[in-house]
């Protein structure tokens, strides 16, 4: 262990320790330095990922708002740790004189709308907490503007109770397993018990007004045992409101200073409409031709192509739009190190991470939590660890045992959400209005138009039997994207198994230690993947469409 000593002016000394942080979570720290410390292997995109989650504050001030946050006569803070730097947030362990750990988080530039982000998830979590009566971390202090000595907004918070479960999960007998997966039904359950009018974010009515937001009630009904709709108290909610989105895509790029509709919303479609004017807006102001290299290393994709499948989209709309089904909060990522339990009874102690929850239909939410979801042992995978020496995949079958008891326990216990989220069809009707919004900005009209050209195949499956098709895709149009299919589809197999096998994630993002030996795998597999083309032209074009283009970080 090395422990780095610094004096803060006249302030008494913090030390500052870079180790395993076995106790506070199983993370790793970084120094004092306020770098992060994932790379990507694209060197191409590294400085655009670091400078959307580069800020720059006060650590002094953060640590003397963390000791007055303390209280119980903190008066100084003797240890700071630095916490393995996430996508869209900086965090802090601090532990006081008092023997009072205190964790401080500073929302990254790309996490969203800085005022909202911060002001939605105060308020989510006081709701969550007072309402709902969830374990949720308190919190000890917050400012929702940069306006302040730290020059950021924060969130100080108490530490959560209990261990990450990522710490143990893998050595717990199954019988311990499945009574976790139980506990979760029931925190969803929870979750779902609470309806809303409409589809937003949650917000304290104080923080919009001053703002200058619209601030819509709360109109929050809880669900009784015998499923009848009853209005929350009041008292307990009438400082609450809902405001707009703040999911960080909705905000990303020049979309920040846009005035697009951001909600909230009273239905489903009013929702999947300002998806699609959004997208259009953004599009004729700021999109610029680019290349396909799937399609044509020569041609630029055209933007009168993407405008006309968003003219497509509207048209399916109307039929895409899920039934009438009562909106809840709901957390966007359970996996394992979000969800905290207590080592000895195993019950869950806490739920973190509630940055940029929101109020929607169950249709617009996750199935299943992230930590159940299975990995395909498929064989190009087997192949891969055979040529790599090295496979750290889940049992697939172990997970697919978990996620049945999920589903069993779901369909006893939480029976309308289920039955929102298991329509039979609910892959192929939701999935063009996931992949619309961005579609042009991440370069991605492909899977877009593959969701539209699938709903086209199975119309009979989404319209009422007489009414014809609305939309219709041509000969031509057909042929140019099943050619790109079938790259796209053999790419995707090897970039998945990558993730799957916990080397290189799909974003291309790996931690700084581990960065050499994800620049070797990375150099062997594109080899490979470039050896699979038949021609000199083919291999240039595989080569050019590999997305991790390895160079020195």
């Amino acid at each position: 262990m090395t422990v780095w000593r610094k004096k803060f002016q006249k302030k008494s000394c913090i030390d500052i320790v870079d180790t395993d942080m076995v106790d506070t979570g199983g993370c790793t720290t970084s120094t004092i330095l306020l770098r992060p410390i994932e790379l990507t292997i694209s060197r191409s995109n590294k400085n655009e990922n670091l400078a959307m989650r580069y800020r720059e504050f006060n650590i002094l001030a953060l640590v003397d708002a963390a000791v007055r946050a303390a209280g119980n006569g903190a008066r100084s803070c003797v240890k700071l740790l630095k916490y393995t730097e996430g996508q869209y947030n900086k965090a802090f362990l601090m532990s006081m004189d008092n023997g009072v750990d205190i964790l401080a988080k500073i929302p990254n530039p790309n996490a969203g709308p800085a005022f909202c982000t911060t002001a939605s998830e105060v308020a989510t979590r006081q709701f969550l907490r007072r309402v709902l009566n969830l374990p949720i971390s308190r919190i000890h202090a917050h400012s929702l503007d940069s306006d302040n000595p730290v020059g950021a907004e924060y969130i100080i918070e108490e530490k959560a109770s209990g261990k990450p479960l990522g710490n143990l999960w893998h050595h717990w007998d199954t019988e311990s397993q499945i009574s976790l997966v139980a506990q979760l039904v029931d925190f969803e359950t929870k979750l779902a018990s609470v309806s809303f009018r409409r589809h937003g974010c949650i917000y304290y009515r104080k923080d919009l007004v001053k703002k200058g937001l619209s601030a819509y009630d709360l109109e929050a009904e809880s669900l009784s045992t015998d499923g009848i709709l009853m209005q929350l108290n009041s008292v307990s909610t009438e400082e609450f409101a809902i405001g707009p989105l703040t999911e960080a895509r909705l905000w990303e790029g020049e979309r920040a200073t846009m005035k697009l509709d951001r909600g909230p919303w009273s239905t489903p479609l009013s929702y999947m409409a300002a998806m699609r004017i959004s997208e259009i807006q953004w599009a004729a102001a700021h999109a610029n031709p680019q290349m396909n290299a799937y399609r044509s290393i020569k041609t630029p994709d055209s933007l009168d192509d993407y405008i006309s499948l968003l003219n497509r989209y509207l048209q399916l709309a109307p039929y895409l739009s899920p039934g009438p089904f009562r909106t809840s909060l709901s957390h966007h990522d359970l996996h394992l190190d979000n969800i905290f339990v207590d080592p000895d009874t195993k019950k869950i102690t806490c739920i973190i991470d509630w940055q940029s929850a929101s109020v929607s239909e169950p249709f617009f939410q996750h199935s299943i939590p992230h930590m159940l979801i299975p990995v395909d042992p498929c064989s190009p995978g087997e192949r891969l660890a055979t040529v790599l020496k090295e496979s750290d995949a889940r049992d697939s079958n172990e997970t697919m045992d978990l996620l049945s008891s999920y589903r069993k326990i779901s369909r006893a216990k939480n029976e309308q959400r289920w039955a929102a989220i298991n329509l039979h069809n609910r892959s192929l009707l939701a999935e063009p209005t996931f992949l619309l919004y961005g579609a042009w900005s991440r370069n991605d009209m492909f899977s877009f138009r593959h969701a539209l050209i699938h709903a086209v195949a199975r119309w009979e499956e989404i319209a009422p039997t007489a009414l014809p098709c609305l939309i219709k895709f041509t000969k031509h149009e057909l042929e140019l994207h099943n050619a790109e299919m079938e790259l796209v589809e053999g790419l995707g197999e090897v970039l998945h198994q990558l993730q799957n096998d916990n080397l290189i994630s799909l974003d291309g993002m790996v931690l700084r230690e581990k960065y050499e030996q994800a620049s070797h795998i990375n150099h062997r597999v594109k080899e490979m993947f470039v050896d699979m083309a038949e021609s000199e032209t083919q291999k240039a074009l595989y080569s050019r469409i590999w997305p991790y283009q390895d160079q020195d970080p």
